[in-house]
């Protein structure tokens, strides 16, 4: 499915059914070959695609968190849901997982460009550090609300 950053929250809706997306953002794992990305398509798919996916799995094992290299955040009243994506198309993937807005201790998107650092700390203390855009602070501000309740 395509859709750009405002349509994500509705069409995430849609395809879930049962469960409403207040708020939906693109993400991407940052790792130290992620400046391959601007040296052509090719650099990003062949070197820091690759890259992200092998540390978007080591983040996963530690924190259960379902990620992939680029991803899609939707929050829900009661979960953080995860699809893969590819940001660069307007692509979201197949639906990863979610995990309970109960094991999540905190979003922080720190101010930024077209790609802004968000950390989601896990209530047991372990973290990721990712790269959001678009509504990503509407997704820690959602989260916020929720977890305020």
């Amino acid at each position: 499915m395509h859709a750009k950053d405002a349509e994500l929250a509705a069409a995430l809706t849609e395809q879930l059914g049962d469960e409403k997306i207040i708020a939906a953002a693109y993400a991407r794992v940052d790792t130290a070959l992620s400046p391959a990305r601007m040296l052509s398509p090719l650099g990003n798919y062949l070197i820091a695609r690759p890259a992200a996916r092998a540390a978007a799995k080591k983040m996963t094992e530690e924190t259960d968190l379902p990620l992939d290299a680029a991803v899609v955040f939707g929050v829900s009243d009661s979960a953080l849901h995860v699809w893969a994506a590819d940001p660069m198309l307007n692509r979201v993937g197949e639906h990863l997982g979610q995990i309970p807005l109960e094991r999540i201790a905190s979003i922080k998107v720190e101010g930024g460009k077209s790609w802004q650092p968000v950390t989601i700390s896990m209530a047991d203390g372990k973290s990721v550090e990712l790269e959001g855009r678009g509504s990503i602070h509407a997704v820690a501000a959602e989260f916020d609300k929720r977890k305020t309740r």
